[in-house]
């Protein structure tokens, strides 16, 4: 079992496929079998890297604070434990913010960026309406069953709720083989919430995808304008109608588009 040692904990991770290197960094409580949606795909063209961020699958939980710093940190090790120098990197959510400050914080180790449904944080960014923020701070004191369906509402357009419910149970069966302990969760979602590259974007100058649905209820569209506006020649991928987990709502058309880009720039 692949495990890489950072900042005094374990991390687990796995490499998937031949290639160019790709580092993906799963979002807030979701472990690396999240990525299974877009995992096949991608690593038939790239050596894909995935691992469990700390607080989340099989990697260490402690309960120390947490910040996106300090998971950079953490993403780094993994890249030095899979000895990969240079990596195109994709985040999605708070893994689009680990992803950015890694970019800021070691440029060299970033050969592209991609992404997905997060935000450049700090007062700049738009927040959720007031019930999902206190929502989000719920999920802690319920179980992790609880937990994920009650997020259904949040993550998803409701659209996609009302045609795709096998597909949502499929991705919430997934997430509960490994559940994210309360303090996990809470401990990642502080280092979200301190999260705040805006001032320092105009760092990245690496070729960058914006991706976002325009029906993001927990990071709302705004957030994905703001980073491709203020990233120099970042690229936007609007997904019209999905909500924040486009990577189950527009799966292929999304794939579609992170391998055009990254080829592109390989």
């Amino acid at each position: 079992m692949p495990i890489a040692q950072a900042n005094g904990i374990e991390l687990y991770y796995e490499i998937h496929g031949k290639g160019e290197p790709l580092l993906l960094i799963m979002g807030l409580s979701h472990n690396c079998l999240s990525w299974k949606r877009s995992l096949s795909t991608l690593s038939k063209s790239f050596q894909v890297i995935i691992f469990d961020n700390r607080g989340t699958g099989r990697s260490s939980k402690p309960e120390t604070p947490y910040s996106i710093e300090l998971m950079a940190e953490d993403a780094k090790a993994v890249l030095d434990a899979a000895n990969v120098q240079t990596a195109n990197v994709y985040g999605i959510s708070m893994g689009g913010m680990i992803a950015q400050r890694l970019a800021i914080a070691y440029p060299e180790r970033v050969k592209s960026l991609v992404l997905g449904c997060t935000t450049s944080g700090g007062v700049n960014h738009v927040q959720p309406s007031a019930e999902i923020g206190m929502a989000m701070l719920s999920r802690a004191s319920v179980t992790p069953e609880e937990a994920a369906w009650a997020a259904v509402p949040i993550l998803y357009s409701q659209d996609f709720i009302d045609n795709h419910r096998d597909e949502i149970k499929e991705d919430i069966d997934v997430r509960l083989q490994i559940p994210t302990p309360p303090h996990g969760y809470m401990l990642q979602l502080q280092a979200c919430l301190a999260h705040d590259t805006h001032a320092e974007l105009d760092k990245i100058s690496v070729p960058t995808l914006v991706i976002h649905g325009d029906d993001d209820k927990l990071v709302p569209f705004e957030n994905g304008q703001t980073l491709s506006q203020r990233i120099k020649g970042a690229q936007f991928c609007v997904v019209p109608g999905a909500g924040h987990l486009y990577v189950t709502e527009a799966q292929d058309t999304v794939n579609k588009t992170v391998l055009e880009f990254l080829t592109a720039k390989v």
